[in-house]
C-alpha cells in the first residue's frame, strides 16, 4: 500500500514537472515600445488628454508567434510597403516579406481599461 501511494506520488509529481516544462518552453520573451498619449497621438485636438492611452509594440519572438496564430487574413501593410498585415480587432501584427520578423501594435485605453487601435503609421 506504501509503495503505491510512493508510486502514484512519483508520477503526480513527474507528470506535474512535465506540463509546467511544456508550459514554460511555451512562452516567448517579451520586447517591445511604449509611449503614453491622447487617443489622437498626431496633432491632437486643443483640450484631448494627453495621458489616456499606453501604445505599445510588441517585437521580436512574441510578435511572431502572436502574428502565426492569429486566424485573420493576410493583406497587404500599406504602413511598410513588402510587409504583409494581419487585423484582429485592435490589433495589427505586421511580418517581413521573408516571414522571420514581425511587430503588433494596440493601445490600452488607460480611463476605460479596454484595447484600442494601435499607432499611426
Amino acid at each position: 500500500m506504501i509503495l503505491k501511494m510512493l508510486c502514484g506520488g512519483v508520477l503526480l509529481v513527474t507528470l506535474t514537472t512535465a506540463a509546467w516544462q511544456v508550459s514554460a518552453q511555451d512562452s516567448s520573451p517579451l520586447r517591445g515600445d511604449l509611449f503614453i498619449a491622447g487617443k489622437t497621438p498626431i496633432d491632437p485636438p486643443p483640450n484631448e488628454p494627453k495621458n489616456s492611452h499606453a501604445y505599445l509594440t510588441i517585437s521580436g519572438p512574441a510578435a511572431l508567434r502572436m502574428y502565426r496564430g492569429m486566424r485573420a487574413r493576410e493583406e497587404p501593410d500599406a504602413c511598410e510597403p513588402g510587409k504583409k498585415l494581419k487585423r484582429a480587432g485592435a490589433l495589427g501584427c505586421s511580418i517581413t516579406k521573408d516571414g522571420k520578423a514581425a511587430t503588433c501594435d494596440f493601445s490600452v485605453d488607460l480611463i476605460k481599461g479596454s484595447l484600442d487601435g494601435g499607432g499611426p503609421c
